[in-house]
């Protein structure tokens, strides 16, 4: 997909306290194009296609969709769609990472479902039924522009209404992908998802096949063919693709060396994280 544009964050949240903006689009459609913050998009009304990387996914009334950084996006053939947008500072993000990511489902939400949805046909991003889309909605009179209650003088009530939604919809999606009944074209969708979830936590560490399977009691075969179906790739490829990403935000926002970067990351040295970093963005 050709970007055509690119948002940043310093013309999105312009007010000194803003870490969230959260506003609605009708009759939405948009080219390709990335930023540099958060997004979560809910579909409110209409319909339309929405396209991540190369995938393509119907977009309908409920379909929350995930956007993290630099990752390029756009919504096509639309008809009356209408989209609640939710754009979110990375460093807002970050702030509370370790804390987050004990919340079932939020590395779901936030990083490895938008990573599926890139490379995989399967629909892995959540849906909310009326019920919890309403419930939700609930919350956005908090944190929206132009909204009920000043985003600067209660700038305290939208921090925790943010995270109190970030939140939500991870235990959504957590009671989406572990209970539902619906038929999966993986068999071992759970323990392949336990398993993103131990790579995004563990990636700096030593990471074999072999330890992976037996995290999740499968058999090595089993287990990679599993993988390779659910996201498209080996478990090495995914991890490789996962320390790169790391790397690159670190090489953004650290004081680090490059050398203390890959090591951190989980790279043998530096010409192998600088390797991998190209081939990722050579990929995008």
């Amino acid at each position: 997909m050709d970007i055509k544009f690119h948002c940043d964050e310093a013309s999105n949240f312009r007010r000194r306290n803003s870490f969230v903006r959260a506003f609605t689009y009708t009759e939405y459609s948009i080219e390709p194009h990335t930023h540099d913050f958060y997004e979560m998009n809910f579909v409110m009304g209409g319909h339309g296609l929405h396209q991540i990387q190369s995938s393509v996914f119907e977009a309908k009334i409920g379909d929350v969709f995930v956007i993290p950084p630099m990752t390029c996006h756009a919504y096509y053939n639309t008809e009356h769609l209408e989209v609640y947008h939710i754009l979110i500072k990375k460093d807002f993000v970050r702030s509370k990472h370790d804390e987050a990511v004990t919340m079932p489902g939020f590395l779901q939400l936030m990083e490895i479902e938008p990573f599926l949805r890139q490379n995989c046909s399967e629909s892995m991003f959540l849906h909310l039924n009326p019920a919890e889309l309403s419930e939700i909605k609930a919350d956005f009179k908090f944190i929206e522009r132009n909204g009920a209650f000043d985003q600067e003088a209660l700038s305290s009530l939208h921090h925790h209404t943010t995270w109190k939604i970030l939140y939500h919809l991870s235990y959504l999606l957590y009671k989406q992908n572990y209970g539902e009944k619906k038929v999966t074209p993986t068999k071992y969708k759970q323990q392949i998802l336990d398993t993103l979830e131990y790579i995004h936590q563990h990636f700096s560490g030593k990471i074999t096949i072999d330890g992976l399977a037996d995290r999740v009691y499968l058999s090595r075969s089993t287990f990679l063919r599993s993988f390779q179906e659910f996201c498209a790739c080996s478990p090495i490829q995914y991890l490789t693709k996962y320390r790169a990403k790391r790397a690159m935000e670190l090489l953004e926002n650290s004081t680090m060396s490059k050398t203390e970067i890959a090591h951190t990351c989980g790279f043998y040295d530096l010409s192998h994280m600088e390797k991998s970093i190209k081939g990722m963005e050579s990929a995008s």
